[in-house]
């Protein structure tokens, strides 16, 4: 709206100055300065408005509940002052009365909002149901009570004129319309919280998305991955001479692994389906390092249904082998343990030998320890939010890592 505006001035001054340049004593090189001056300024003054415009936004952004229910409550002030208004006998100091006494109103109200805003998000951030409702409920009873003798106790602080004592009589009848008023103060948060949430899972879905695409790049980096490929191919080189069955079987394992891997596209898999894949991996690496590698796999029935992001457990057992083999002079062994309990999914990835720390390189390589574990909390987050826990520790020669993950069955 604005740039039409500068546009049609601009085209304004234009007509202008083409009308007076007919004039024999016109200064066409004066118009064209003063045109150019005057469309710089307003630039600059649309550039101002548009800089106090996204500071009022942002300023809005940082306090939604507050702005809104002090919005709601002006709105209500002003229609109840309206109200009066229009039944109230006609008299010298009538309007003058009411529109103090409204005010006084508004300043009794206002600590409410105050409370509203940190009792409700208090009790929502600890997941309380039952403590919100009889926070709802309490202030509704109470609030008037409290609204009354605060407005009573204003008025009679600094009006002059008559005020009316605090009394039962005045809660009873003043109460219905307090309460309606903090009612609606209530839905107005609660109607904030929920667009302001729906706004955040959009928001997270939208990271998710990007995230799962930047993943499956990755991720075919890391398929594809040169040292493992050639490690393979040097074992199936070796094994051609040695043992031809064992060879076949190298190739046909490789070849099912990588075509799994290369198709998959989709976000979530599910445990089965993950678990497969990993079998293939695992074989390989068997059939790689012989007696010096073992593993073992536990998955109970009802956690294979379960979908989860596509590569996760994949992560934890190659960062397991990759660095279980720098640590572990002697046999290496890989665990993996999955089980679904009351709809909480608990992940366990061990090996023996030592937890690696992070060094400067590999993080900034993008291949540390640190770095991939990082992203995997990372997509945890974007999934499932506050709703899981992952813990890398070191104990009694083992490196365990743990993920649990709860009301999986709602995912």
């Amino acid at each position: 709206m604005d740039r039409i505006l500068i546009k049609i001035i601009y085209w304004i001054v234009k007509i202008f100055e083409i009308s007076l340049h007919k004039n024999t004593s016109f200064q066409p090189e004066k118009v064209r300065s003063v045109s150019k001056k005057f469309k710089k300024r307003v630039l600059y003054e649309n550039h101002d408005s548009v800089q106090n415009f996204k500071m009022i936004k942002k300023l809005y952004r940082k306090h939604q509940y507050f702005i809104n229910m002090l919005v709601v409550l002006v709105l209500l002030v002003t229609t109840r002052m309206l109200d009066s208004l229009a039944w109230t006998p006609p008299s010298p100091e009538r309007i003058r009365t009411i529109f103090f006494d409204h005010l006084f109103q508004f300043f009794a109200f206002l600590p409410f909002i105050f409370l509203f805003r940190y009792t409700y998000s208090w009790v929502i951030k600890r997941k309380l149901p039952f403590l919100l409702w009889s926070s709802i409920i309490f202030y509704t009873v109470t609030g008037p009570v409290i609204f009354l003798f605060l407005s009573t106790w204003i008025e009679t602080t600094f009006w002059s004129g008559y005020v009316v004592p605090f009394s039962l009589d005045l809660v009873k009848k003043y109460s219905p319309g307090a309460s309606f008023v903090f009612l609606f103060l209530t839905a107005t948060y609660f109607l904030t919280h929920l667009i302001l949430q729906t706004s955040k899972q959009r928001e997270s879905a939208h990271k998710a998305e990007t995230r799962a695409k930047d993943v499956q790049l990755k991720m075919l980096r890391y398929q594809i991955n040169p040292h493992f490929l050639f490690n393979v191919l040097n074992s199936i080189y070796t094994l051609i001479d040695e043992n031809t069955e064992k060879a076949k079987k190298l190739v046909v394992d490789m070849s099912e692994y990588y075509r799994y891997t290369l198709n998959k596209q989709q976000q979530t898999i599910s445990i089965e389906k993950e678990v497969e894949s990993i079998l293939k991996y695992l074989e390989i690496q068997k059939t790689r390092f012989e007696e010096d590698f073992h593993y073992v796999i536990s998955v109970d029935e009802a956690s294979k249904s379960v979908s989860i992001p596509s590569f996760l457990i994949h992560l934890l057992i190659e960062n397991a082998i990759k660095y279980g083999t720098k640590t572990m002079k002697q046999r290496l062994i890989v665990e993996l343990s999955v089980k679904l309990i009351n709809k909480t999914l608990f992940i366990r990835v061990a090996n023996t030998g030592k937890l690696m720390p992070a060094t400067p390189s590999a993080e900034n390589s993008g291949n540390g320890t640190s770095n991939g574990i990082e992203n995997l909390k990372n997509r945890l987050g974007l999934y499932y939010n506050d709703n899981f826990s992952f813990s890398l520790k070191e104990e009694d020669g083992w490196v365990i890592a743990d993920i649990k993950i709860e009301n999986i069955g709602a995912k």
